[in-house]
């Protein structure tokens, strides 16, 4: 008898956040992009943004030193959000990337 492999949950935090981020005007969002020997969650690769979803609880220090120094050596924002502040409020993330994106506008 063949096993059936569990169907992939639609509703994650992940799949929600991406759903909104190919919707943005302007933008070109890749998820799971590659760079050097990391996987990048969220990337703008021509407006140089890198959107990290974070574990744990805002403040904690979660992420790769190496990988944040190889970014802004290329030019990259690393713009941190917490998964428990967005699993209640996406709206919270959303409105953090829009004036990111304004801001890396204005620097154009």
């Amino acid at each position: 008898m063949q096993r059936k492999r569990p169907l992939r949950a639609r509703n994650t935090l992940d799949n929600r956040l991406w759903a909104r981020l190919r919707t943005l005007e302007g933008t070109r969002f890749r998820r799971k992009s590659p760079f050097k020997t990391f996987t990048l969650d969220f990337a703008e690769h021509e407006r140089r943004l890198v959107i990290s979803l974070e574990d744990g609880e805002p403040g904690q220090r979660t992420t790769s030193i190496v990988r944040d120094r190889l970014l802004s050596e290329q030019g990259y924002v690393i713009l941190r959000l917490w998964r428990s502040e967005l699993e209640r409020d996406l709206s919270i993330g959303l409105h953090r990337i829009h004036a990111v994106l304004e801001d890396l506008s204005a620097d154009s």
